[in-house]
């Protein structure tokens, strides 16, 4: 196929490199601004991030990708969508959830006469828990029988936009952007950390020469000067510990902060993953055992995990400009 392309198009292989090369150091650049612009000051920073940046943005296309594609979530698929019908509580939940969305209402404010729809990212989070319900084994009606019970909240919507190729260019820029938060995150408490040390060492020789001072000046042998000599051998001892750690936690150099956006960028996988999951549920929400022959809802779920937070369902979805509420509706909600 590629053979197909380049000869159909001699130039599109290097056109495509060019732009992915162009794409890449803007990034790079990015990420600097971001995180300390004292970076540059290292020589060769770009290339020394290059390769990096460019594994990254390639993992946050690939995660991306896995998010299936788009739902429709409106009044006209919550009985027909197996997904819809178990995402929502009723048609109103889920007019609701959209309509408090502010990026939603931005969004529709600012396309008002062009666009009919939009495609945004809907984040829940899945809840199972035991229940006492009733079941049915073959001809027989068992109650008390202990079930699992599948339920979906605390939703949110982000990124609105006309497409789905558009939201997902959206979120791929929005993860980058964790990234970039994240290494400056580490940069700061490095930053804090090395400010905290130096003004203890600072403290340290203070309070060492205030005690040698007055002990200069105490009687020796006195109850005041006994105890000024056991502070003098206290704060040494202090004082020997933080510049042990400030010899293990030197100054934070402009090359300490490049290895730590490298350390980062290198590894996106630690701050966010991806995992699949597979129900069967049935229109109550309890979840049905594989030899079952109830009648179910058959979900594919992607699940997202950023950083320690817990996991989100996440899911792409189409919500029609005409489901939305009135502002007034749920203004004083």
């Amino acid at each position: 196929m590629w053979h197909f392309m380049e000869n159909r198009f001699p130039g599109l292989r290097g056109t495509l490199h060019r732009s992915r090369t162009a794409d890449v150091l803007n990034a790079v650049e990015s990420v600097v601004d971001g995180t300390d612009s004292k970076i540059r000051l290292v020589s060769g920073y770009r290339k020394k991030l290059q390769g990096t940046i460019r594994d990254s943005l390639d993992f946050a296309d690939d995660l991306v990708n896995q998010i299936p594609a788009a739902i429709e979530v409106s009044s006209s698929t919550f009985a027909s969508n197996p997904y819809v019908n178990a995402f929502f509580t009723n048609v109103t939940d889920l007019q609701s959830i959209f309509s408090h969305s502010s990026e939603v209402q931005d969004y529709m404010d600012a396309c008002r006469d062009s666009h009919t729809r939009c495609c945004a990212l809907l984040c829940m989070r899945r809840t199972e828990k035991t229940v006492m319900g009733m079941e049915l084994s073959g001809s027989m009606l068992k109650k008390d029988v202990m079930q699992t019970a599948v339920s979906f909240s605390d939703h949110r919507v982000y990124s609105p936009a006309p497409s789905e190729p558009e939201t997902r260019a959206g979120l791929k820029n929005c993860l980058f952007q964790g990234l970039v938060t994240n290494a400056l995150e580490r940069i700061v408490q490095l930053r804090l950390a090395s400010h905290q040390l130096q003004s203890r060492h600072q403290m340290l020789h203070a309070r060492l020469r205030h005690y040698k001072h007055r002990a200069m000046e105490a009687e020796q042998g006195t109850r005041t000067a006994i105890k000024l000599t056991r502070d003098i051998e206290d704060t040494n001892l202090k004082l020997g510990k933080t510049e042990e750690q400030l010899m293990k936690n030197p100054l934070l150099t402009p090359q300490i902060m490049l290895g730590e956006v490298m350390d980062v960028f290198s590894k996106p996988d630690d701050f966010v993953r991806v995992r699949k999951l597979q129900l069967r549920l049935n229109k109550m929400g309890i979840k049905i055992s594989d030899d079952s022959a109830q009648a179910d809802n058959r979900l594919n779920l992607t699940e997202v995990i950023i950083g320690d937070a817990l996991p989100r369902v996440v899911t792409l979805a189409t919500f029609p400009r005409k489901e939305l509420l009135a502002k007034t509706v749920f203004s004083g909600s």
